[in-house]
């Protein structure tokens, strides 16, 4: 029989769900049954939430852009306008 797992995650629309954490599976089809569930209070705080997000970021290996990056795309932008 194969391995299963129950996670929870959300709904974004009505082909993709986001779990909220992942399973020990190799990519490839797997079948999904959705319950809905009803909506709780979280425990955490939106301060600790924000913690754990900066936390997946940094261990996914994201970078955010520079200020200097940000600049030079305004600038190019509004270069475009000129021509």
């Amino acid at each position: 029989m194969p391995d299963q797992y129950t996670v929870t995650g959300v709904l974004s629309d009505g082909e993709i769900v986001v779990l909220d954490q992942s399973v020990p599976l190799a990519p490839g089809r797997v079948r999904v049954t959705v319950e809905t569930l009803s909506a709780t209070q979280s425990d955490a705080t939106f301060l600790s939430k924000l913690v754990e997000i900066h936390e997946a970021l940094r261990a996914s290996g994201y970078r955010s852009r520079t200020r200097e990056e940000i600049d030079a795309q305004i600038e190019a932008e509004r270069t475009s306008w000129e021509r």
